[in-house]
């Protein structure tokens, strides 16, 4: 006992998240509203039914879903517990049984649950697949009764059963980045590096032209940070550009192989739309 101690929630995490001001503002009210449940609350007619937030984070991988999951919980004053849908399986038998222990967890802890790449669970159901039809529906069963935070991220949303709209309170959409976001996605993960730093404004702004998603921009620190380390130097603008320019030959070389981008692959897979470049 002598070593626990008490949380300390980091409410800034969720005001750094690099997202529209009007959707932040919106999600903030709801997650507030329902750590502080009871306070002018809409139920559904039937008691045990509807009580829960449900929300659904939708975009090309790397545009902060996750990230904004951590802020939630982060906001909410709860743990996080993340699971992805690999863990969970296939077998609707077995979907069932882990759902129902991963949902008690969450309401026994008290906890904003996760359901990372919620893919497969979400997809249309067809009259040719019946364990698809098995799994949606078990899932649909889990959303309508479920009363904490909970949490579903996909990059697939195209293949959504038109079911969930119903069962989802907000659906946020995550745009490709455009480049003041990048900025603000530099900015926040160097201001996070304990080591000393030598990268200037003007140096930022030139590493943010590239367009990386937040996965990418988050790794480039990590690799160049760590090189930094092993030279026992400060952080500099050259090792972000040696990171970056490694980086950025795996990514050219996936896509010469392919013929195509990842967000060309899934617009034309209609798992997502597509989007602009910015």
């Amino acid at each position: 006992m002598e070593f626990m101690k008490e949380v300390k929630w980091d409410e800034k995490a969720f005001q750094k998240l690099v997202m529209d001001e009007q959707k932040k503002e919106l999600l903030e009210a709801l997650v507030r509203v329902q750590k502080d449940r009871g306070l002018n609350q809409v139920s559904d007619v039937i008691e045990g039914k509807g009580n829960g937030l449900i929300l659904l984070l939708h975009g090309s991988p790397g545009t902060g879903k996750t990230l904004t999951a951590e802020g939630v919980a982060e906001l909410a004053h709860k743990p996080l517990y993340r699971v992805t849908c690999g863990d969970i399986g296939t077998q609707p038998e077995h979907v069932e049984r882990y759902l129902d222990s991963v949902l008690t967890i969450g309401r026994t802890w008290d906890c904003v649950v996760l359901l990372d790449e919620a893919d497969i669970f979400l997809e249309e159901r067809s009259a040719m697949d019946l364990k698809r039809n098995a799994l949606v529906s078990i899932f649909l069963r889990v959303l309508e009764y479920y009363d904490g935070i909970l949490v579903l991220t996909t990059n697939r949303v195209g293949t959504f059963d038109e079911a969930f709209k119903s069962r989802i309170q907000l659906s946020l959409h995550y745009p490709t980045l455009g480049k003041f976001d990048r900025l603000g996605i530099w900015k926040m993960f160097l201001d996070a590096i304990e080591g000393e730093i030598t990268v200037s404004e003007a140096q930022i702004s030139v590493l943010a032209e590239h367009r990386l998603n937040g996965r990418q921009i988050r790794n480039t620190i990590k690799t160049a940070s760590q090189q930094a380390f092993y030279q026992d130097r400060p952080l500099g603008f050259r090792h972000l550009q040696t990171a970056m320019k490694v980086a950025n030959e795996f990514e050219d070389y996936i896509c010469a192989a392919r013929g195509q981008t990842d967000a060309e692959r899934a617009v034309d897979a209609l798992a997502r739309a597509p989007e602009l470049a910015r």
